[in-house]
C-alpha cells in the first residue's frame, strides 16, 4: 500500500501536467494496472482544469491516499476543492 502525501502544483499549464504524471504512477505503486493509472491521470487533468482554466495563477494543492481498496485525490485551488475517486484491486494474499 502506498503512503499519503501531499504536493502543490502551479496552474501554470507548463506544469500542470506533473500532477496527474505523478497520479498515474502512484496508481501503479498501489496495485493498479497500467489502465488504471491512465483513467487515475485522466480523471485528475479533468477536474484540475475544472477548477482552473489553462492561464490561471495560483498553486493547486493534491493530496493523494488510498482507502477501502480506491485512490482518493483531494484536488484545492482558489477556495474550491474536488475529489478524484478510483478503484484498484485488492491486494491478494
Amino acid at each position: 500500500m502506498s503512503v499519503p502525501f501531499s504536493f502543490h502544483v502551479p496552474a501554470d499549464e507548463r506544469y500542470r501536467v506533473l500532477g496527474p504524471a505523478i497520479a498515474a504512477k502512484y496508481a501503479e505503486l498501489s496495485g493498479g494496472s497500467a489502465a488504471d493509472a491512465a483513467e487515475l491521470e485522466a480523471s485528475l487533468a479533468k477536474a484540475m482544469a475544472s477548477l482552473a482554466p489553462l492561464a490561471h495563477a495560483g498553486d493547486f494543492d493534491l493530496s493523494f491516499c488510498v482507502a477501502s481498496h480506491a485512490i482518493e485525490v483531494t484536488v484545492r485551488h482558489g477556495g474550491q476543492s474536488t475529489v478524484v475517486r478510483h478503484s484498484i484491486p485488492a491486494p491478494k494474499g
